[in-house]
């Protein structure tokens, strides 16, 4: 179920650079089983103590057909895991793909892709003793459902998210979930030019704008009929505006992760499709963009395959230089030709440079993002890899 369900979430020229200006490292590694959980495709929150926290989707036990049902955990900087809270199958919520946000009282966020009292997710809290409790079940309809994508908050504590599904349309949604515990839907997409399927989290300006892209809708760009995808964004009124509708090519297509703004109000992604042909199946691999504040979108990276990596599935992140950090879940030359993906660097020329190449052992399959901390260091997870194949969390040093 966990494969059909990762290929399900996946719906400038190539010059690469091996460098060795960082440093990566296996932080930690999943080891599954009943204490311990599994395959994640969420990132990390870095806290002020450079304590990390994410979700695994699996592991944490035997329910939820054997593979277990997901878990909270917390790692120390120096890699001591503790495990927050263990998924159960039914009201408690399981399956948690997307990761956590975390408050000023150290309270941890999240949503669950199954469980609820509806089945169709929740959004959850954890404390910092580990309690759960379930603030919010998706019922399917008009109030979304299926959620994948982290949460963001306000100032005020008020919480932001996608759905895969549900809405007025059944093609996904926006929401708010309020301090006082109310879940208002922001906007429903149509499935059509606006948009279908948002996979990925949110950006919230100062003004409280909201920057979001959808996997499908848009143009059909490729003749599927689905749509290639779409950057759009929401006013505080609820109106929503489509910024940039894909349209393949080296222009990319079906973007899976969320955007980044810079001082000028340009938007940063990746999209999983797109670019050149690089393998023998037919498939593209995927691009980086940037989308300026009047809607001109431009190919920044067009993924080669091989060495250069393919399929970048998580967002992106940006240092001081404006240069852009990122993923990819496949490709890479690994020992014995793994092609476990890469971790990769875009300057503000467009020159791309990889800084890491993963060889299974040291993680596998980057299905997110980095998270920065004060020091520019970077962190992320992978999917597979690691000491036990389950998946590690890995720490990128800037020297």
């Amino acid at each position: 179920m966990l494969g059909i369900f990762a290929a399900a979430l996946v719906m400038a020229l190539f010059v690469p650079v091996a460098v060795q200006a960082h440093q990566e490292r296996v932080l930690y590694s999943f080891a599954g089983g009943q204490s311990d959980g599994a395959f994640t495709q969420a990132g990390v929150y870095v806290d002020a103590q450079r304590n990390l926290y994410g979700t695994t989707q699996a592991g944490g036990g035997t329910g939820c057909g054997g593979s277990g049902c997901g878990t909270v955990y917390k790692l120390t900087p120096h890699g001591k895991e503790t495990v927050l809270h263990i998924f159960g199958e039914g009201s408690d919520g399981w399956l948690p793909v997307g990761g956590v946000t975390m408050d000023s009282a150290g309270n941890l966020y999240g949503t669950t892709f199954f469980g609820g009292t509806s089945g169709r997710g929740t959004i959850f809290k954890v404390t910092p003793a580990g309690k759960e409790s379930v603030l919010f079940s998706f019922s399917g309809g008009d109030d979304g459902s299926r959620p994948v994508a982290d949460l963001i908050s306000d100032d005020a504590g008020n919480l932001y998210g996608t759905t895969t599904g549900g809405g007025s349309a059944g093609s996904g949604a926006v929401f708010e979930f309020t301090t006082d515990g109310k879940e208002k839907v922001l906007y429903s997409f149509l499935g059509g030019t606006d948009g279908f399927y948002p996979a990925a989290g949110l950006l919230r300006d100062a003004a409280g704008n909201l920057y979001g892209t959808t996997a499908t809708g848009g143009i059909d760009c490729d003749g599927s009929g689905q749509g290639c995808g779409t950057v759009f964004k929401l006013s505080p009124d609820g109106s929503e505006t489509v910024l940039y509708a894909f349209e393949g090519g080296s222009h990319g297509a079906n973007p899976a992760a969320p955007v980044i703004m810079d001082e000028t109000g340009a938007l940063y992604g990746t999209t999983n499709n797109g670019g050149m042909v690089c393998d023998d199946s037919g498939a593209t691999c995927g691009t980086v963009f940037k989308l300026t504040a009047n809607g001109k979108e431009t190919g920044l990276h067009i993924f080669a395959g091989g060495s250069d990596g393919s399929y970048p599935k998580g967002g992106l992140a940006m240092d001081a230089l404006g240069s852009l950090y990122g993923t990819t879940s496949s490709g890479g030359a690994g020992g014995g030709e793994c092609g476990c993906g890469i971790i990769f660097k875009i300057r503000r020329n467009g020159a791309e440079r990889i800084v890491h190449t993963f060889t299974g052992s040291d993680g596998s399959s980057p299905f997110t993002g980095l998270s920065m901390d004060t020091s520019g260091n970077f962190y992320g997870t992978t999917f597979l890899g690691g000491t036990f194949g389950d998946g590690a969390v890995f720490k990128l040093r800037n020297r």
